[in-house]
């Protein structure tokens, strides 16, 4: 039966992605304010909600100073107190039925609300009203610094998984701001941060022409730009500012860290991490890196069938090339099952890495990981906020939103050879730096 599925699977969306083959476009009008700031609006008269999403162009990368580590991920926990004119913000939300949400990121910081259609003049209003107008005072900053402090106790502290994946960026990056979790290091948000420190955030990022607005959904766009106008239009523009961010030198030597952790309530950790180029600049890279990691990666991916099923060695294996403003890492990470071989499962690695690095993938890996890359991206573009989602990511990152088509498209041309290359210069023993965490009885 697991056999039959897989086919099935495989035969879907092998057909769901040739019907692509002449790719995909979104109706997407992008415009800006007079105070800089950038809207796009993408209707869908067949959908019954809306989307709004609100980009600010500043993440952890743009914690630029020391003792502030984390201040964009606390900032965003003070975006859900209240404003002068809607005292809570769940109070205004709810009548809606409204999602809402939030997350943070190296680059940047992202907050949404869903709901019916109808209720898209309220939303604006809400949104426009909280970003601008938002009560802050030493009280309510020192009120968040406290869920923030125990969310990095359960995320870090306590999280093997997520100690390993802080450590490895510590390791990875020397210089460049990506060095510090976006949940930032325990002094700051201890010690070292304060209020006036987000205060000199808000008022130097979370201005018009540092922010994106995303709305998807029903909508009419001429009708919504109006509404966009009358909630945002009179919001003053900010000074711009650019963050003084240093580059990464380029890594000439392995970097490898072990760590044991303070019981054996845990299965062995492996991360390991090879510095990219720039996906910014060179998206057909991060469209091969992608495909790299469905050969590698996926349920049927070489090292899945070889270390999970064959083997019996890990009960996850998996490999991610994030996209980011500036050149970021690919991360190979397994949990191991209790008693296997790091050793055993980190040659193993290393062995594929060569393989791919030498010899290119053949037609039939290469259509496969092709058409499982395209159809996943299609599939994840099946609502209003995953629309808008998307669209606002590829937006902020890489000042256009037109490249989730291109990338789109760049998985259907990328040639064997090119991913042969790319994986030569990124997997070089040089490039790469390696943690592992083991329980406390090393077994």
């Amino acid at each position: 039966m697991r056999l039959l599925m897989a086919i099935l699977t495989g035969l879907l969306l092998t057909a769901f992605a040739q019907s692509m083959a002449a790719g995909f476009d979104l109706a997407v009008d992008e415009s800006k304010l007079s105070n800089g700031l950038t809207v796009l609006i993408a209707p869908d008269t067949t959908a019954v909600t809306v989307s709004v999403f609100t980009f600010v162009n500043a993440g952890s990368r743009d914690e630029d100073r020391a003792g502030v580590t984390g201040l964009a991920h606390v900032f965003e926990h003070m975006m859900f107190r209240g404003t002068e004119k809607y005292p809570m913000f769940s109070d205004a939300v709810s009548p809606l039925g409204a999602e809402t949400n939030a997350w943070t990121t190296n680059d940047y910081t992202a907050y949404f609300l869903n709901a019916e259609s109808r209720f898209l003049d309220k939303m604006l209003d809400i949104e426009s009203d909280r970003i601008r107008n938002l009560i802050f005072t030493n009280e309510t900053f020192r009120t968040e610094l406290g869920p923030v402090k125990e969310e990095r106790r359960r995320g870090v502290v306590d999280d093997p998984d997520g100690f390993l994946s802080v450590e490895l960026e510590r390791l990875a990056y020397t210089i460049h701001t990506y060095h510090h979790p976006v949940i930032g290091w325990e002094e700051d948000l201890e010690q070292n941060m304060t209020s006036d420190d987000g205060l000199e955030f808000k008022n130097r990022h979370y201005v018009p022409n540092n922010c994106i607005l995303v709305i998807s959904g029903n909508v009419v766009v001429e009708e919504t730009k109006k509404l966009v106008e009358k909630y945002y239009g009179d919001w003053k523009q900010g000074e711009a500012y650019t963050s003084l961010v240093l580059p990464e030198p380029a890594q000439t030597g392995e970097r490898t860290k072990s760590f044991t952790w303070k019981d054996d309530e845990v299965s062995p950790l492996m991360r390991i991490a090879f510095h990219l180029p720039s996906t910014k600049q060179d998206l057909e890279s991060l469209a091969a890196i992608n495909l790299i990691n469905e050969v590698l990666f996926s349920n049927s991916g070489r090292l899945t069938r070889l270390l999970k099923d064959e083997l019996l060695l890990v009960e996850s294996i998996g490999g991610d090339g994030e996209m980011r403003k500036d050149p970021g890492i690919e991360v190979i990470s397994a949990r191991l099952r209790k008693g296997a071989s790091l050793t055993a499962v980190i040659d193993s690695v290393y062995s594929a890495l060569r393989v791919i690095s030498s010899t290119p993938i053949s037609d039939e890996e290469l259509d496969r990981a092709r058409n499982n890359s395209r159809a996943r991206m299609i599939f994840g573009l099946n609502s209003p906020s995953r629309i808008a989602s998307s669209l606002g990511v590829h937006r902020v990152i890489n000042d256009d939103y037109r490249t989730l088509m291109k990338l789109f498209e760049l998985y259907a041309s990328v040639s064997a050879e090119k991913i042969r290359s790319l994986a030569s210069e990124v997997f070089a023993p040089t490039n790469r730096t390696v943690v592992t965490l083991v329980p406390k009885s090393g077994i």
